[in-house]
């Protein structure tokens, strides 16, 4: 930038902001302001679904700001970024991106934000959702809150303790990465200031998940489990969910915190027994596979119309030492109703948390 332009860059520069600082004057019964939350950096700007990546909108934008008009949300602003100066750029700090919205591309003249459908843009991950433990309420200050999680249109954020052997302990936001689409409604309901604690990062290149056939869909699953997760959920030929940890525990904690993501999903596990198999039953699932399931999972879930395929069939699961039953179908082993069941298998999991908050003690007196 030579030095007139970057002149003339600086003037604009500042009447923009100076018009920005008089439309986010905002007044509660006009007695008093009301603090707005204010713009995070971001270290890779957002750019709106039908751009495709961010180098191709700024190699193609022209800058004539009608998407920014048309806008419905106030989510577009022009950026001051002098390298991509007045060429619309997404913020949240008074509105959100709806996945329904479809109106910036409608009007853009120019290719670089083509028009799509609603279904498309609920396909495209423009961006990614970052929590910020130190500007959180909920972990900083001890604040119930689940505003995050409330107003996440595709539920990609769970709520879930900051220590899991606190009981009631207050719980904060983990984002799903694979089922945030980058709309910006968290960071924009956000109450924490003068920061939001959750902030949009947006995707170099936009990440476009359309549905897979049945068999792809599998087989996409199976390479995940392959690579360490526990389970996947996958809903109508897309993948909504992959969670790692041991036992019935990954199941368990979406039944208490992701119950939507169950309710009609298709479930495929590394080992299914019955404790495992009343966990499904009791979210809803509406099929199930898995590498290794126990001979009783086939009766309780066909109870209720589930479908199960196993790689392999055994009596029982075993614990990790293959001495006896594992605890957890230690626990179900005479009971036959799910509802049952799942207590007994909350019971249990109560019963070896406390064993091993127990433990480190014990050690340290020896």
């Amino acid at each position: 930038m030579n030095r007139r332009g970057f002149l003339g860059w600086s003037a604009a520069s500042a009447a923009a902001a100076a018009i920005a600082a008089e439309n986010d004057k905002i007044f509660d019964g006009g007695f008093s302001d009301v603090a707005p939350p204010g713009t995070p950096v971001r270290s890779r700007p957002l750019v709106p679904a039908g751009s495709g990546s961010l180098a191709s909108f700024s190699r193609k934008c022209v800058g004539c700001q009608l998407c920014i008009s048309a806008c419905p949300h106030n989510v577009l602003r022009p950026s001051m970024d002098p390298k991509r100066f007045s060429q619309p750029e997404m913020g949240f700090e008074r509105g959100w991106c709806r996945p329904s919205c479809t109106a910036c591309g409608k009007a853009c003249p120019a290719g670089a934000i083509r028009p799509i459908s609603p279904d498309e843009k609920r396909s495209t991950h423009i961006g990614r959702a970052v929590w910020h433990k130190d500007r959180c309420l909920a972990a900083q200050e001890g604040v119930a809150c689940n505003s995050c999680e409330h107003h996440c249109p595709v539920k990609a954020i769970m709520l879930l303790p900051l220590d899991p052997n606190d009981k009631n302990g207050h719980k904060v936001p983990v984002v799903d990465q694979d089922a945030c689409i980058g709309c910006g409604a968290c960071e924009h309901f956000c109450p924490a200031r003068p920061l939001p604690a959750i902030v949009l990062e947006g995707n170099a290149v936009h990440r476009v998940v359309m549905p897979m056939s049945d068999a792809d869909a599998l087989a996409e699953a199976r390479k995940l489990l392959e690579g360490g997760f526990a389970c996947v959920l996958l809903k109508d030929g897309v993948i909504i969910a992959r969670v790692k940890g041991r036992g019935v525990s990954p199941l368990l904690d979406l039944l208490d915190h992701a119950p939507d993501k169950l309710r009609g999903a298709w479930l495929v596990d590394r080992v299914i027994g019955r404790a495992a198999a009343a966990i499904a039953v009791m979210g809803g699932v509406k099929r199930v596979d898995t590498l290794l399931a126990a001979e009783g999972a086939k009766d309780i879930l066909a109870k209720k119309g589930i479908t199960l395929s196993a790689d392999k069939t055994v009596p029982m699961i075993l614990n990790r030492d293959k001495t006896g039953s594992c605890p957890m179908e230690a626990a179900v082993k005479k009971l036959s109703e799910p509802k049952a069941m799942l207590k007994a298998i909350r019971r249990r999991a109560a019963e070896l948390r406390a064993a091993a908050a127990k433990a480190p003690s014990k050690k340290a007196a020896h």
